[in-house]
């Protein structure tokens, strides 16, 4: 099953929107959602591993596998397509 990860911080002012539009997405879509926030130690080590300089960062993990498919707010249509709906 495609899981969806969001990285976020509390003083990110588009990670509200993104976090949204995930979860509005999850309510219509069969897949995994989890936020992390990115000063947490978890955080910390998706942001080493993938080299994130921003947030809302979406990480995609598909049969184990993780890569990053969106930094910012990522159109609707393209976080379908992504998602598999």
């Amino acid at each position: 099953m495609t899981k969806v990860i969001l990285l976020k911080t509390r003083t990110c002012i588009y990670c509200p929107a993104t976090s949204r539009l995930w979860q509005d997405l999850k309510n219509q879509y069969n897949f995994d959602y989890e936020e992390i926030d990115a000063t947490t130690p978890k955080g910390q080590e998706l942001v080493m591993k993938f080299s994130i300089m921003a947030v809302p960062t979406t990480i995609i993990e598909r049969n184990g596998k993780q890569s990053v498919a969106f930094v910012g707010i990522p159109p609707r249509e393209k976080a379908v397509q992504v998602i598999g709906g």
